[in-house]
């Protein structure tokens, strides 16, 4: 018998361990947490908000923010800037990702490498920077919005990069171009039909990441005298608390509804028609071959 059970022991310790597995309880239990440690300061500052006196709600604080018309003017240039600086970072990295994955892609770790300097170069540097290239030309770019949307573009490129060039290396880049191209697509209707429908995962999220970014960004603004939310918001802040916080409020809502806009517009994935008939297939998966050579039927009918 104790042979025996001897050589039970050895063959359960013989036997390979499955992995550790999370139940349905324990995930729940994850996202209520992890759901609460970010409501309930939410909450709790919404309730300070809103409550007047004697513990009764009250909407005095909306009236003072409806008032502030210097707030409403920073929610709109920061909007500005937001679309602006998306705009701008999409028509210069979608081209650029693939370019160098296409033809240089013994330049991929150096952009790489270039792009990660923003992180390393600290604010005050930058802003320093920019007055002295620009102080001899102060109502070309200084002074207006396009300096700090431009900024935003350097300031985003760690992470804007990364979302844009990992699209483009998850896709058979070669196969579609060569396709599209041998068959008669032009380099116009080859990017524009071909692949930007298999990147629209990765362009919104791109876009996604620097509006939140031009939405909560205060030191460049700041430095720079720019009147954006986040540098109203502080002003607010030092004069009226309870402002502050409704304001506070508010701003994560807005945020929260633009950013899930965005996601929500880079999610759809329905078959629609394209400009020239054609069916463009959102699904980053959908055959390279049978997208070229619609994009080829398309163009030797147009000819």
């Amino acid at each position: 018998m104790a042979a025996l059970a001897g050589a039970r022991r050895r063959q359960r310790a013989a036997a390979p361990r499955t992995a550790f597995r999370v139940g349905r309880t324990t995930r729940w239990v994850v996202l209520v947490l992890t759901g609460l440690y970010f409501l309930v300061p939410i909450v709790a500052s919404g309730r300070y908000a809103f409550e007047g006196n004697g513990g009764a709600f009250s909407l005095a604080s909306l009236g003072l923010v409806a008032r502030d018309t210097a707030l409403w003017d920073g929610v709109v240039t920061s909007l500005e800037i937001s679309a602006g600086t998306a705009l701008i970072t999409l028509l210069l990295l979608v081209p650029t990702s693939i370019w160098i994955n296409l033809r240089l892609p013994s330049w991929r770790r150096t952009m790489e490498n270039l792009t990660l300097l923003p992180l390393v170069v600290p604010a005050v540097v930058l802003v320093l920077g920019i007055l002295t290239s620009f102080r001899n030309l102060p109502g070309l770019l200084l002074g207006t919005p396009v300096i700090l949307a431009l900024e935003y573009v350097v300031l985003a490129l760690p992470y804007t990069y990364r979302a844009i060039d990992s699209g483009v290396r998850a896709i058979d880049l070669h196969t579609l171009v060569e396709a599209s191209r041998s068959l008669g697509a032009g380099w116009v209707q080859c990017f524009r039909l071909v692949l930007l429908p298999n990147l629209r995962g990765s362009i919104f999220a791109a876009a996604f990441l620097s509006v939140g970014f031009c939405l909560g960004e205060f030191a460049i603004a700041n430095l720079l005298t720019f009147n954006t939310f986040p540098t109203r918001l502080y002003e607010v802040g030092t004069e009226y608390a309870t402002e502050a916080v409704t304001v506070s409020v508010l701003g994560l809502v807005v945020t929260w509804a633009v950013l899930l806009g965005i996601s929500a517009l880079g999610g759809r994935g329905p078959r629609r028609r394209g400009a020239a008939g054609l069916p463009l297939l959102s699904d980053p998966a959908a055959s390279g071959e049978a997208r070229a050579a619609a994009v080829a039927d398309a163009g030797t009918g147009s000819s």
